[in-house]
């Protein structure tokens, strides 16, 4: 039964998020899968990620200044719209037997284009369908059903159709974007930013002023300074994920999707308990998150039994949400209105500015030293950067939820 307070149109958010994710999730499992048909070159195949993550250093900061400029949700709705042209153009390619690993790059790149834009629009929408005192709630219900089905549904689904049709998965994530789209513009009203800004200033001077804002706010910088380095280590071990369930764990490609189950139900519990949490004070609460979180990936490179590697990255995944969600509520309390898509994306830009660097060095630990280390490199780094998150937080909170640091 939909929660009444929470209201239509994030409803339909909320459905839309639900099926566009879940043929992201059936794609995260065949784009990997379809580079490692391309190419064995561990460099190569951390290259994907690399190719993934780019586009966001060019597209996330320009993504913010629209979202603040144009109504947010015709913004995601075009774009939703694109990304199905870009995976039908996918489609087409596998199917004449064209998809080398330059191909896999460039889609992934126009995909991730997209992403980069759309995220930020989206995230903008939140606070404009549910009262500010549900933040929390929503943004875990997104995180979620985000989980759910980008994680818990489609990857293993993703892996046994690839198996069946290499084609399939990808037709079906195009199908996933038209649908959401359809849903995103049954959404009533507008959802053009509270601004009195001239239209006539420049997109050079709107990024500049959001990314301004975020940096002269001292408990923001902090954060986003954190969350920087807390992606640039995850990406180490993302980044070569796929061949470790191959090579050490001995998976095939419907294994590694169902290897995916538990980060998606780990994910969606830590989304849920976050909401739970907020009576705690966040210095403690985050500081614990990425603490267990980098415990438990430094194990589950020890490990070669899939199913004790799927516990330790479920409970990996749990701790990340709740950083995610309880740090994005607080962004969004603390930043204005008229700001929310351009400080938002400046703060995305600072950790996607160093997940690239965290996916090379992954590619190259796990040819030089094997794809144990970049995953044990992954889990230490994580419980260091743990250590520095009660400095980054030693500031007070903005009123409200979490307020005690």
């Amino acid at each position: 039964m939909h929660d009444r307070r929470l209201g239509r149109d994030f409803h339909l958010l909320w459905a839309a998020t639900g099926l566009s994710n879940i043929g992201d999730g059936l794609r995260v499992t065949a784009l990997p899968l379809l580079a490692t048909a391309a190419t064995d070159d561990a460099r190569l195949i951390a290259g994907v990620a690399v190719a993934e993550l780019i586009p966001w250093l060019v597209f996330i900061l320009p993504g913010g200044a629209w979202a603040d400029r144009f109504d947010r949700r015709r913004l995601r709705m075009w774009l939703d719209t694109a990304r199905a042209i870009v995976m039908a153009v996918l489609v087409v390619v596998i199917a004449f037997d064209r998809a080398s690993i330059v191909v896999i790059y460039v889609i992934a790149a126009l995909l991730a284009s997209g992403e980069a834009v759309v995220d930020s629009s989206s995230m903008a929408l939140v606070p404009a369908t549910v009262h500010e005192r549900d933040l929390e709630r929503a943004v875990g219900r997104l995180s979620s059903t985000e989980l759910a089905t980008n994680g818990l549904i489609g990857p293993p689904i993703g892996g046994l159709l690839f198996g069946f049709a290499v084609v399939a998965p990808f037709a079906i994530d195009a199908l996933t974007f038209v649908a959401a789209a359809v849903v995103v513009a049954a959404m009533s009203g507008t959802y053009a930013p509270a601004s009195t800004e001239p239209r006539h200033r420049s997109l050079r001077a709107e990024i500049g002023e959001g990314f301004r804002w975020l940096w002269g706010h001292r408990r923001l910088r902090r954060l986003a300074l954190v969350s920087t380095a807390l992606g640039t280590a995850d990406f180490i071990g993302t980044a070569v994920f796929v061949l470790f369930a191959r090579d050490v764990l001995g998976l095939s490609a419907g294994g590694y999707g169902l290897l995916l189950v538990p980060v998606a139900l780990g994910g969606i519990a830590g989304s849920l308990l976050a909401g739970r949490l907020t009576s705690i004070p966040l210095r403690p609460v985050l500081t614990v998150a990425i603490l267990v979180s980098g415990v438990a990936t430094w194990a589950a490179s020890t490990s070669s039994e899939p199913v004790i590697v799927g516990v330790l990255t479920g409970v990996s995944a749990a701790a990340v949400l709740v950083w995610n969600v309880l740090t994005i509520a607080l962004r969004q309390r603390i930043i204005p209105d008229r700001l929310l898509g351009r400080v938002g994306a400046s703060y995305r830009f600072l950790v996607y500015l160093g997940m690239p660097l965290g996916a090379l060095a992954g590619g190259f630990l796990a040819d030089a030293f094997g794809v144990r280390t970049a995953l044990a490199v992954n889990g230490i780094a994580l419980v260091v950067i743990a250590t520095t998150i009660p400095l980054a937080l030693r500031d007070g909170a903005p009123r409200g939820v979490n307020a005690r640091a």
